[in-house]
């Protein structure tokens, strides 16, 4: 197995330093697999929450970025990441992704996870968990949300195409 650093995960309207690099895992084969740019969608019935995913695996030069826009039913605006020692005088932006934290890939199943981002139901911070089925130029899976609230034990699907 190969771990790869991750490059720049893109923050939109966020000032300050960038996250940590994402580690990618795989053997070089199933990494290889996953070189390039994914776009697409995740949505869960259950929640009504929806949006876009997007990340890139550049095998060649050991780079990764990923990010996700989680926008919740009737808000117009997007979660955000968690902030640890957050207070009344933390601003937070008013667009921001949430970033991968891991990804591994084996065999042609992918899976990962999302760094904890707040939910403003329950005034709690929430971990994403996903795992998906690599095929050609297509990775379709599903997720689950825990970490308490209305939220905890949710279930969505996602599915994203290479570009």
């Amino acid at each position: 197995m190969r771990a790869l650093p991750a490059g720049l995960v893109l923050v939109m309207a966020c000032a300050g330093s960038p996250p940590p690099p994402v580690p990618v895992v795989g053997t070089d084969a199933d990494l290889s697999a996953l070189d390039g740019r994914w776009e697409g969608e995740y949505w869960s019935t259950g929640t009504g929450r929806n949006g876009s995913i997007i990340f890139e695996v550049k095998a060649d030069s050991q780079a990764a970025a990923g990010d996700v826009v989680m926008v919740p039913r009737g808000s117009s605006r997007p979660l955000h990441r968690a902030h640890e020692g957050r207070d009344a005088d933390v601003t937070i932006p008013a667009s921001q992704v949430l970033t991968i934290r891991f990804v591994r890939v084996a065999g042609g199943q992918v899976s990962g996870e999302l760094e904890p981002y707040h939910e403003p139901d329950c005034d709690c911070n929430l971990f994403t968990r996903f795992v998906g089925r690599l095929t050609g130029d297509r990775i379709e899976g599903t997720y689950v949300t825990s970490g308490g609230g209305s939220r905890d034990g949710a279930t969505g699907e996602w599915r994203v195409v290479r570009r």
